[in-house]
């Protein structure tokens, strides 16, 4: 069972616009790269706070927190879908698409950050989420609610202070491909 928090950043609108003057897929690999690096404090946060395997004593929960991030867009996915049921060409339908996302603005289109234990195997998942909620048989050892709490203002902060360093050093590094393809 995941717990699910959704948070809505604003006042970023110059970052994403030089976000927009990137290409899609560096945009996507700046966001994921700057999400995982914010989520960082709320990684070590919840390593820190997790509980030793009781049964080995072997800190496998300390080890096994990472964050990790996806970056969705839904937006036109249903004008994509129409067309090509239609009978329409895969260009059409692309068009259709682009139409779309166009006509919505940039809504729609979001990135997730996910910070938690990595599990192995599904016995690992299991005792995860035992030590972080409990069972009949043992009482809760909460390590990642408490993370959250004691770290989530911060995660949200490092968003902003992390973003604009990102989009500066890949703008540099596609201004280099350039003039390297541009001369050569």
């Amino acid at each position: 069972m995941a717990l699910k928090q959704t948070f809505k950043i604003e006042g970023l609108k110059e970052l994403d616009a030089a976000l927009g003057e990137l290409s899609k897929a560096t945009a996507r690999n700046v966001t994921r790269r700057v999400l995982i690096k914010a989520a960082q404090p709320m990684v070590d946060e919840a390593s820190r706070l997790a509980p030793d395997d009781p049964a080995t004593g072997a800190p496998d929960l300390h080890t096994s927190i990472a964050a990790s991030a996806k970056i969705k867009n839904e937006v036109g996915k249903s004008a994509f879908s129409a067309v090509m049921k239609a009978g329409g060409s895969k260009a059409d339908a692309i068009s259709a698409l682009r139409d779309a996302r166009r006509a919505a603005n940039g809504e729609g289109s979001f990135a997730q950050a996910y910070v938690g234990p990595v599990s192995s195997t599904k016995r690992a998942a299991i005792k995860a989420i035992v030590q972080e909620f409990g069972s009949v048989k043992q009482a809760p050892q909460s390590y990642m609610r408490p993370a959250f709490q004691n770290t989530a203002q911060q995660v949200i902060d490092n968003v902003g202070k992390l973003m604009k360093p990102e989009i500066d050093k890949a703008a540099a590094r596609a201004r280099a491909r350039a003039l390297k393809k541009a001369g050569g």
